[in-house]
């Protein structure tokens, strides 16, 4: 006996032949060997059991009433539903012509009568690996495609996503992405308050067919406030939900089952976008066929949320950090000189991250054109001060203490001016090192101290001149 353990489940075998005893001779033997087997004594019969359930292979005579074997083997190719179906002929006639022709026609196989049962056994169990192997080759490789065309989406849609203006902008382009690419018919979201008991209808949605405009239509008028709803599932549970058929769940379920009923969607998958545990939309796909849940289009959805909620953390940390840049120039512009932060990589390499307003009015040179040139802006200081500007600042930079230092810069214009620069640094967990610093423009203060040193000179040598003149003065009279 031949033992059948490669296969999972019972193969189906449907033997074709109109006489009965070879019938009765095939089944047994096969029945004996661990397959199901149905017996057809005609073409006639043989198709309709075809269409009934497809059989995992056949056996199939030629010389048979109505229709002969050749005939069965054409209609059966010929139908896509059965093309796939393996085809082993059993047949009296020996003429090469013969053979040739079962193969022409589709034939796998060919067994002359009278057979060898162990013959028959060896390829039936042959052909019926091949097939099942083929089958598993294209169930893979429909997986594949399936898995690069998510693949696929994922990529284009977090792109669309991150190149987004705004969140409602992001979740519209998901909604159209999804549908179009997985072939769903209609997607929404919705926003919920804080305690899921109202939800707001997102003005961002997709429809495949101008009549499920009626579905969203109906939709603006909605509250949900029974406690099994579809929304408030999502969000209590904060995990996706997927009905197989909205139209048969009760209202209190999903409330809009007799909309979606009128338009003709069915399959529902609900996912959430999730910030900080807090639920902050959910997105919401229907399609017209019923369908059980798909954990592949589950993942992709909630990989497609997940880089929504990463969107809105982003979004929120550009806003904020807009909001830190507007303050800090609204401080800079009313402290004298120029403020800036910079920073020194671990390699050595440094950067300018921001400079003030105030840079113009102190080295004459464009912020911006001093942070995108930081070369301009070192050509500034004199050649001789140069390499002691450099050394400090790397001792500074590698003891994390603050510094101050003193330095003359030349302006574009030629213009001299003494520059008072003063800095703190900090360690970043990555080894970089921030600095903070200010400088500002002590020119005045020199020229008043050098002006005052002067002063005190010249008083100094008209006492001197005094006294001279005085002791004179007292030796003369003596």
């Amino acid at each position: 006996m031949v033992s059948h353990s490669f296969l999972t489940a019972k193969p189906d075998i449907l033997l074709v032949d109109d006489n009965r005893e070879n019938l009765r001779l095939l089944s047994t033997m096969l029945s004996d060997c661990g397959y199901k087997v149905r017996k057809a004594i005609n073409g006639s019969l043989a198709l309709r059991a075809i269409a009934a359930v497809k059989p995992d292979l056949i056996l199939l005579d030629i010389n048979m009433p109505d229709y002969n074997g050749y005939e069965v083997c054409l209609k059966v190719k010929a139908d896509s539903q059965t093309e796939d179906i393996p085809i082993i002929f059993i047949s009296a006639l020996d003429e090469v012509l013969d053979k040739v022709k079962a193969f022409e026609v589709g034939g796998i196989d060919y067994i002359t009568k009278p057979f060898e049962m162990q013959e028959v056994l060896v390829r039936v169990k042959t052909h019926l690996t091949i097939s099942q192997q083929q089958k598993q080759l294209i169930s893979h490789q429909k997986k594949l495609a399936e898995r690069n065309s998510q693949l696929q989406l994922l990529l284009t849609t977090t792109k669309a996503i991150s190149e987004a203006s705004d969140f409602d902008a992001a979740l519209k382009v998901t909604l159209c992405q999804v549908c179009e690419k997985i072939g769903w018919d209609f997607g929404e979201f919705w926003l919920p308050n804080s305690p899921a008991t109202v939800f707001e209808l997102g003005k961002g949605w997709y429809a495949s067919h101008p009549r499920f405009q009626e579905f969203r239509r109906e939709s603006k008028t909605l509250t949900f406030a029974t406690q099994k709803e579809f929304l408030r599932e999502i969000c209590y549970n904060r995990q996706p939900c997927w009905l197989t058929d909205v139209s048969l769940e009760p209202g209190d379920v999903f409330q809009r089952n007799q909309i979606a009923s009128n338009v003709g969607l069915k399959a529902c998958l609900g996912v959430p976008i999730l910030f900080d545990n807090q639920v902050l939309a959910i997105l919401l796909f229907l399609k017209q066929e019923a369908s059980k849940p798909e954990i592949q289009i589950i993942e992709l959805v909630t990989s497609l949320a997940t880089q929504l909620s990463a969107f809105i953390i982003r979004k929120r940390s550009e806003s904020a950090l807009r909001d830190s840049q507007a303050q800090l120039a609204a401080m800079a512009a009313n402290i004298p000189g120029c403020v800036y932060r910079g920073v020194v990589h671990p390699n050595g390499k440094m950067k300018l991250l921001y400079i003030s307003q105030g840079e113009h009015e102190l080295s004459g040179l464009n912020p911006k054109e001093a942070m995108r040139e930081r070369a301009k802006l070192l050509e500034t200081i004199p050649p001789d001060s140069k390499a002691h500007f450099y050394e400090a600042l790397k001792a500074a930079a590698a003891s994390h203490k603050p510094i101050t230092q003193e330095y003359p810069i030349t302006a574009p214009n030629g213009e001299v001016k003494w520059v008072r620069n003063s800095a703190r640094y900090s360690l970043m967990d990555n080894g970089d090192v921030v600095v903070d610093g200010v400088a500002i423009d002590i020119s005045d203060c020199l020229r008043r101290s050098f002006s005052s040193d002067v002063a005190v000179q010249e008083h100094l040598r008209l006492l001197e001149e005094a006294i001279a003149a005085s002791s004179q003065e007292d030796n003369q009279s003596t």
